[in-house]
């Protein structure tokens, strides 16, 4: 090699392992050096002096560039923006893709109108900071009885209660909120009848909300118990599913699900082990409009339908419509007079069966 190690003195005997190290350093650099430069050197036994072509150098210390330790040259080749795909690859934070039952919900709100027929009144007007209380009246159809309710619901930040009781049915329907933690909250709906308490049914379900996770479990009526779990793998795709028990049939079944949601589109499809395929789709054209399609197919016995919908949020009112492929035409108008008074005009057409529904109503209080 055209640079040697040189012996160690008297004096330096005792060096520290430090200098040690820096010297082995400066002689790989030097070596490296004569590399790129095309230095050669002769190696012979007998003769230890170096040939005319041998070119020596010597290392000195260089104290305006120190030489850089193997880890500083990774962290410096891990900074760098250039090299492939892989190497460049950053993590980025991943969203809350909601519970299950929420991952068709932007086209739900397009799709699932609020349809009257007949005429109905409801008033509900605040008692409390945290308690309200109203009536509810509809004057029912030629298919149906007129019905009564009284409306009670108490709100405080962690818990929410809505009731109404139907003196012609003689029973209570009550929905239950309670959040027992920022990521944990528990649901309760249930119907009691006060007659034939035998009548009486009831749901719970826990909601687990995580950083880009969420999962579910339920307990309904007539021995069901369902479990879900939704996870966002990418930053505009989710990927679960949920799995289901009933005690009483012994039946059991898997549900697929995957959702996907960048910018003003939102899709969802799910796909069951015995047969059903639910797919949505949601585009917000534009702040005040919204374009919705639904589409179901059953594999068992190869029905499927198609739904279409729209939805306009206007300065004082909101309108949606719905065309279907069974024949159906809906259209609902709400009209916001003040914020405490709003107007309600719904039609629903269905061409197949002849048969037309028209209503009318009014909400107020808040």
């Amino acid at each position: 090699m055209g640079s040697t190690l040189s012996q160690p003195s008297s004096n330096s005997a005792h060096q520290s392992p430090s200098d040690f190290r820096d010297k082995v350093s400066k002689f790989l650099a030097a070596s490296a050096v004569e590399s790129e430069n095309g230095a050669t050197t002769t190696s012979n036994p007998s003769d230890p002096t170096p040939s005319s072509t041998t070119t020596t150098e010597e290392v000195t210390p260089s104290s305006d560039k120190p030489l850089e330790s193997f880890s500083a040259i990774v962290d410096k080749k891990m900074d760098s923006r250039s090299g492939p795909w892989w190497w460049n690859f950053e993590r980025s934070e991943l969203p809350n893709p909601g519970s299950y039952d929420e991952m068709s919900q932007d086209a739900q709100i397009v799709l699932r109108q609020n349809l009257i027929e007949g005429l109905q009144f409801n008033m509900i007007l605040p008692q409390t900071a945290h308690l309200a209380t109203g009536i509810a009246f509809d004057m029912g159809a030629k298919d149906r009885p007129g019905q009564f309710g009284l409306l009670v619901n108490y709100f405080t930040n962690s818990l929410v209660v809505m009731s109404k009781f139907t003196p012609s049915d003689c029973a209570v329907n009550g929905r239950v909120f309670y959040r027992h933690t920022p990521n944990l909250t528990s649901k309760i709906q249930a119907t009691i009848g006060l007659t034939d308490l035998a009548e009486s049914k009831g749901d719970l379900e826990l909601d687990y909300r995580g950083p880009s996770y969420c999962g579910q479990l339920k307990f309904a009526g007539g021995g069901v118990c369902a479990l879900s779990y939704l996870q966002s793998v990418t930053p505009w795709l989710a990927l679960g599913g949920e799995g289901f028990y009933q005690t009483k049939t012994a039946f059991s079944a898997i549900t697929f699900a995957a959702k996907y949601f960048h910018g003003k589109d939102t899709a969802s499809i799910t796909a069951a082990t015995f047969g059903p395929i639910f797919a949505t789709y949601c585009r917000k054209v534009s702040q005040k409009t919204s374009l919705a399609a639904e589409l179901f197919v059953d594999s068992r016995n190869r029905e499927s339908h198609v739904q279409l919908g729209y939805r306009f949020d206007l300065k004082h009112a909101t309108c949606t419509g719905v065309v279907t492929s069974e024949g159906k035409v809906a259209a609902v108008v709400e009209e916001k007079i003040n914020p405490g008074l709003s107007l309600v005009l719904s039609g629903e057409l269905d061409h197949q069966r002849e048969d037309y529904k028209f209503g009318f109503g009014v909400n107020f209080g808040q």
